[in-house]
């Protein structure tokens, strides 16, 4: 693999999210951060007389979970949609529609799309908590993480 030509670094403000914009058209809108999940293979020691045992790769690859953080608008609209989706697993656990793709995608200096990743048949594992406090000083906004699990993923 040869050094690559194009020298400018990844922003981290430069991505856009996709889900399905029919049914999580506000999850995509309050979007506010993305944390790539990282991979892992578990090595399998094999025993060997008289020395350290000597370390195999494993035989899959292990992802953490796709964490992305969401503003909360007045409405509360983006975590209505993620709270209807857990509901959703729970009461038809079997229903194909609750698996859906989520593809960031990447932006290029310029804001023009230049690579995309595709996490397939994501479904949420977890909402996180929303704090409301009176005593903010500076203006913040109101966020909540959301967590999915997936099959696998794949940089287009």
């Amino acid at each position: 693999m040869s050094l690559t030509t194009n020298k400018n670094f990844l922003q981290p403000t430069g991505f856009r999210v996709i889900i399905d914009r029919e049914k999580y058209a506000n999850l995509e809108f309050f979007a506010q951060s993305v944390q790539h999940p990282g991979s892992s293979v578990d090595a399998r020691d094999i025993p060997i007389p008289k020395f350290a045992a000597i370390p195999v790769a494993g035989d899959k690859i292990t992802y953490s979970e796709l964490n992305i953080n969401l503003i909360v608008d007045e409405d509360m609209s983006a975590y209505k949609e993620m709270q209807s989706w857990l509901e959703r697993l729970i009461d038809t656990p079997d229903t194909p529609d609750l698996y859906n793709d989520v593809t960031v995608i990447i932006l290029t200096s310029h804001n023009n799309t230049n690579r995309q990743i595709r996490y397939k048949n994501c479904i949420p594992v977890m909402i996180g908590s929303i704090e409301f406090t009176s005593t903010v000083g500076d203006t913040t906004f109101v966020t909540f993480d959301a967590s999915f699990r997936f099959s696998s993923f794949e940089i287009l």
